[in-house]
């Protein structure tokens, strides 16, 4: 068994999809091309909308202007440090109510630190009255088509696309509480109805409404699609089923992503135990420490949450002998572990892992293989 990764949707493709993995660092672009191998499809790794956003919201501190901010909502991370940043600098930050939700579930949040919410003519009221370049205008939202387009062509490659999947992590809308929990209540539903990993992607126009970034991120992808089909799912799902080899049912999988680190046990390809956290807070020892304890079904789940992590929850069951495949761009955390790990680079790109994981949902709802044959035929 080789730890390459998934057979995404076969070799060449058969349509023109587009993949895209919104991570906390990078947004992971991946075009393929009809006739051409994975290997050679068109692959871009460039800094994620909230790294961009961020940037130009820093940027209007060192001017000392007033941010204006609207669009869709988006991932928080950087974009929130920066605009907290912005407002302890005395500066002024105004926000439509739809942009403001990329800092925080419940409005009054955002207000109490400072930033002003308005509504859309609010906002526009403020760009007349504001004396010219007294104001940064920052457009929020987890994609940019535009600027995607303009990107492939500068690139002599067609921005043209039979169908696009989009994958962006979403905590879950839980103004009254935690959203670690919410998040989590998730994985842990999923475990208990032993899902396929498969499953956990969604149809654009089917995502419920409690994920608001997903849903965010599913008019982006139905706006590139046209009329082709449109899937969206969580990074973590997509990092994940990349990064499960073909015909490979039982496993540990690790994503150790800049933002979150992930760990799933699959049993029959199904969900058999989840282990999540946030990447900045582990280092390597305390990581394996979690890992091992969490295969051994010693790792308590009120700990990692009381930890600042999400949850650990494992169905009973041996993990003893299972291959542990590991991803993602904070792998290096795992490297010298004791633990026997594998560390996957689908088609030779680890960085494309969740790219090749929409694929591969695609591929198993017949999307993207050539002349109709089944995703199982088309897989190695």
């Amino acid at each position: 068994m080789s730890a390459g990764g998934a057979s995404a949707a076969g070799d060449p493709p058969g349509a023109r999809i587009l993949a895209v993995d919104v991570g906390t660092g990078t947004a992971d672009v991946l075009l393929t091309v009809p006739g051409q191998p994975l290997e050679n499809a068109v692959k871009l790794v460039v800094p994620s909308r909230t790294q961009i956003v961020a940037a130009q919201i820093r940027e209007a501190t060192r001017r000392r202007q007033t941010v204006l901010f609207s669009g869709p909502l988006m991932g928080g991370g950087p974009d929130t440090a920066a605009m907290k940043d912005h407002l302890a600098a005395g500066l002024a930050f105004v926000t439509s109510d739809e942009a403001a939700l990329s800092f925080a579930d419940d409005l009054d949040k955002v207000r109490a630190r400072g930033a002003r919410v308005a509504g859309d003519g609010a906002l526009d009221e403020l760009r007349r009255r504001l004396p010219e370049g007294a104001a940064a205008e920052v457009r929020s939202g987890d994609l940019d088509p535009p600027a995607l387009r303009a990107a492939l062509q500068l690139l002599g490659v067609e921005p043209a696309f039979d169908a696009v999947a989009v994958a962006v992590q979403d905590h879950g809308f839980s103004p009254a509480g935690s959203n670690r929990v919410f998040r989590f209540g998730f994985w842990r539903a999923a475990v208990q109805q032993a899902r396929p990993l498969g499953e956990l992607f969604y149809d654009a126009a089917e995502v419920p409404e409690a994920f608001t970034r997903l849903r965010a991120a599913a008019g982006w992808a139905r706006e590139l699609a046209g009329s082709g089909p449109a899937l969206v799912a969580d990074t973590g799902p997509a990092a994940l089923y990349g990064a499960l080899p073909a015909g490979v049912s039982d496993a540990v999988l690790v994503n150790a992503g800049n933002g979150h680190t992930i760990c799933v046990v699959t049993r029959g390809g199904r969900l058999a135990g989840v282990f999540e956290h946030h990447t900045r807070m582990l280092d390597a020892a305390r990581l394996q420490d979690y890992l091992r304890r969490f295969l051994a079904g010693t790792l308590g789940d009120v700990e990692v949450r009381e930890q600042g992590g999400h949850g650990a929850v494992l169905a009973a069951g041996d993990t003893a002998g299972l291959p542990v495949i590991v991803t993602g761009p904070r792998r290096a955390l795992l490297e010298g572990s004791e633990l026997a790990l594998e560390f996957a680079a689908p088609h030779g790109d680890m960085m494309l892992t969740g790219c090749f994981g929409l694929l591969r949902a695609f591929a198993d709802r017949g999307v993207g293989l050539p002349g109709g044959a089944c995703a199982e035929e088309a897989r190695p």
